[in-house]
């Protein structure tokens, strides 16, 4: 049982390539990328509860849990980019800038910056392409938030100290 929060999230990793590849099959798979979705950031929730439940050191998929959570959110991009919901153009100068800006600061804000639109586009653009799955996805949002709400907070607040940090040093 110990290894559950590792399988959990390397499991992410997993769920991104198959996100990615959905991209192959274009817009009718958006319902699919936004389930994957889903689960993706289910484990997300439970990695980190079962691993202070079972009083767990970290381990190596344990100290890089947040570049898995990136792989999920780059492969969502991937996606939305590839079925053509998103244009390249728009997407790879986002990806550039993204790149630069977390290489010149070295910041998990910064990248999570970044990353927090990319984790809204798979709902935004299900509300207009799949209305059944943003339903879906908003009905898990709030069920998520419930569930975790004290975690949610500490991210944010998690994130609004480290953005001070980054303005006190520009």
């Amino acid at each position: 049982m110990k290894r559950v929060p590792d399988l959990l999230t390397l499991s992410r990793g997993v769920i991104g390539l198959a996100i990615f590849s959905l991209g192959f099959v274009g817009k009718a798979a958006l319902e699919a990328v936004v389930v994957l979705t889903m689960i993706g950031w289910t484990t997300d929730i439970f990695d980190g509860r079962l691993a202070r439940k079972y009083n767990k050191p970290p381990t190596w998929v344990g100290n890089r849990e947040f570049l898995f959570d990136m792989v999920m959110v780059f492969s969502a991009l991937c996606y939305l980019t590839m079925a053509e919901y998103i244009g390249l153009a728009i997407a790879l100068p986002y990806v550039l800038v993204a790149a630069a800006c977390v290489a010149f600061f070295r910041s998990k804000s910064v990248m999570m910056s970044f990353a927090f639109p990319v984790v809204a586009l798979p709902l935004f653009v299900s509300f207009y392409a799949a209305p059944r799955a943003a339903l879906l996805y908003g009905i898990w949002i709030v069920a998520a938030l419930a569930l975790d709400w004290s975690r949610f907070k500490g991210v944010v607040r998690e994130f609004i100290a480290n953005a001070r940090k980054i303005g006190r040093r520009t």
